[in-house]
């Protein structure tokens, strides 16, 4: 998927996690920093960013064996 990106709804749903996980994790430097579009009202991450963490997830643990990032 070249040059996708998932809002902060689409991630959550595939990590099967709360929004307000997700923010904390980014927010404690666990989770890739957002982009910030149009004025700072969206909050988009790339896909390929996103598929690069999971991967490295997948290495270290084994929760994330069954997640898919298009979910």
């Amino acid at each position: 998927m070249k040059d996708a990106y998932l809002n902060i709804s689409e991630i959550a749903h595939s990590l099967k996690i709360d929004h307000k996980t997700l923010m904390q994790w980014v927010h404690d430097g666990k989770f890739p920093p957002p982009k910030k579009i149009i004025n700072d009202r969206f909050t988009i991450w790339s896909y390929a960013v996103i598929e690069k963490w999971i991967a490295q997830q997948k290495e270290n643990q084994e929760w994330f064996d069954d997640i898919d990032p298009e979910s």
